[in-house]
């Protein structure tokens, strides 16, 4: 008998150990989120909260995905639905931002370059003008002032030749993938030569050549830069950190579609698509989130495709990882809206409980409404959270409930 229920015990012991064994090979401990509801957080929220879904015209007649994640205590409090695969709008732009800080660095410098290939005579270039674009939509007047000052400087008032752009930064797409046809008049063309963020720059450069009295052809053509005897006349460059500011703050599309293909230039292909900027962005959430590529969809870097595929559970590990990186932290966080103070979140969140509190990225297009970022409770909890609506009938009844539901947790 004694014999029986050695065996008996060992065999218990051997088959939990190996079922532990098999849990840590599947899900590093170091890349999952802690699924357990954390005991010390007021059951009352969870009742309201699971009540209010089930009581609301707005849960019942679309799709919702909820994650809330108290990262003090590095535990879940609340989610519902929150697997499901969803449109995440513009809330896709928060893994633009952390995939390009993640490969780029914070210190990464978006770059238009100016060169001439031939000879300076009596002020006459007898040669080319080269732009080299970078797909920069924070390059304004002022840059394109320098590039004037710097021809004057090198002693050329007039050019005996011809201008070439080099677009090879990008394809020569002009919507991202994804994108609906008759989004093409609302939303500015991606081209990576850019002038406040528009494709003007050839424009605004010949007018400005005119209003310095240089003499240039008036037309251009497009080239790549040539490799032997160039000479740099002037360079312009921003900050990975504006970018992300009105990328962020506003949710601008063409800066977030700037910041993605900044990554499919990274291995200096030629004409990159869409496609090698994805390839970075599920290579992060694969190797930094720990999470299977294959079931989620990246197809640009604003969230308007309609092929983007997130779950909030991911968009909350990523706020996860954002706020566990100091590196990356310190460059995103202060560029997401707050609540009722600024950016797209200027016009709402106005209670006490909420106003200034409150720090995320919104996401809205045609019947979706999202929602993600950070939060404090009174007891100095840092949260995450993302809430994600699919296929509803109201955007601004959307945001007050999820206004409501924050307020409500935040009160507990």
């Amino acid at each position: 008998m004694k014999t029986c229920f050695r065996r008996l015990f060992c065999l218990l012991l051997f088959s939990v150990a190996f079922s532990f064994l098999l849990a840590q090979e599947e899900y590093p401990i170091d890349s999952v989120l802690s699924d357990s509801v954390y005991v010390n957080w007021p059951d009352s929220f969870r009742l309201k909260a699971d009540s209010i879904i089930q009581n609301s015209e707005i849960c019942q007649t679309s799709q919702v995905g909820i994650y809330i994640y108290d990262l003090t205590a590095d535990t879940a409090i609340y989610e519902y639905g929150s697997r499901q695969m969803m449109r995440p709008a513009s809330v896709m732009k928060t893994l633009t931002a952390a995939a390009a800080l993640h490969y780029l660095g914070g210190n990464y410098h978006y770059k238009t370059k100016l060169y001439y290939k031939g000879e300076i005579q009596d002020s006459i270039l007898n040669g080319d003008i080269y732009i080299g674009a970078g797909y920069d939509p924070c390059f304004n007047g002022k840059d394109m002032l320098c590039f004037c000052d710097d021809i004057k400087n090198a002693g050329i008032n007039a050019i005996n030749g011809s201008v070439y752009t080099d677009v090879s930064f990008k394809d020569d797409t002009k919507l991202g993938f994804g994108w609906l046809w008759n989004w093409q008049d609302d939303e500015r063309p991606t081209t990576p030569l850019l002038f406040d963020g528009d494709n003007l720059f050839m424009e605004k450069f010949f007018e400005l050549l005119d209003t310095y009295n240089i003499q240039h052809p008036s037309t251009y053509s497009e080239a790549l830069v040539p490799k032997d005897s160039i000479i740099l006349v002037s360079e312009r460059s921003h900050t990975i950190d504006e970018v992300l500011l009105t990328m962020l703050k506003q949710s601008d599309n063409q800066y977030a579609e700037s910041l993605f293909f900044q990554l499919g230039a990274h291995d200096k292909s030629l004409f990159p698509s869409y496609r090698q900027s994805a390839k970075y962005v599920l290579d992060f959430i694969k190797t930094e989130l720990g999470e299977d590529p294959d079931l989620y969809n990246v197809s640009d870097g604003s969230g308007l495709s309609v092929y983007d595929c997130l779950s909030p559970k991911l968009v909350v590990k990523l706020l996860r990882y954002i706020y566990k990186h100091e590196h990356l932290y310190r460059h995103f966080f202060p560029c997401l809206p707050i609540g009722g103070e600024d950016g797209t979140l200027s016009g709402r969140m106005k209670s006490p409980a909420l106003r200034g509190i409150v720090h995320a990225k919104t996401g809205s297009v045609k019947r979706v409404v999202t929602l993600a970022g950070y939060c404090t409770t009174p007891s100095g909890n840092n949260i995450a959270f993302a809430i994600f609506h699919n296929g509803i009938y109201s955007p601004r009844a959307t945001r007050n409930w999820d206004d409501n539901l924050l307020e409500l947790f935040l009160s507990h």
